[in-house]
């Protein structure tokens, strides 16, 4: 009896393992952290200037979303796929560079290899910089 319990609890483990690792590969990992590398003031204006690394993991998805502010970006590894509202997706690769104006709703994905990204930003501090955009 004992024997069977162990293997029913051992199914019904195994069961809610597979389940979550399914439900997890559904969804596209999301881009990490940006490493913030140097920041300073924009003289005579409530602004900042930010420099940072952005890493994506291989298939990451940063969600819809519009930076308060301008950014320049350039890809030093792997590609970035980059979906504006309205417009075709655009893809960069290692050693391209794009800009994306302040307030412009967009989604960024990367390929199977991920991504690494020198981003260079103007934003007010204290506020937030990048913000979820509604569907």
């Amino acid at each position: 009896m004992n024997r069977l319990r162990f293997i029913t609890a051992a199914l019904v483990t195994c069961g809610c393992a597979c389940a979550q690792s399914a439900h997890a590969a559904d969804k596209a990992p999301e881009a990490k952290e940006t490493v913030v590398l140097q920041r300073a003031p924009v003289l005579q204006t409530d602004r900042e200037l930010g420099m940072g690394i952005a890493e994506f993991p291989p298939n990451a998805s940063k969600p819809r979303h519009k930076a308060t502010g301008p950014e320049l970006c350039y890809v030093l590894e792997g590609e970035v796929t980059v979906q504006i509202d309205g417009k075709a997706a655009h893809v960069y690769r290692a050693g391209e560079s794009f800009a994306l104006p302040a307030n412009l709703v967009h989604v960024t994905k990367t390929g199977p290899s991920g991504a690494k990204v020198l981003a260079s930003w103007v934003h007010t501090p204290g506020k937030p910089f990048n913000v979820p955009a509604p569907d």
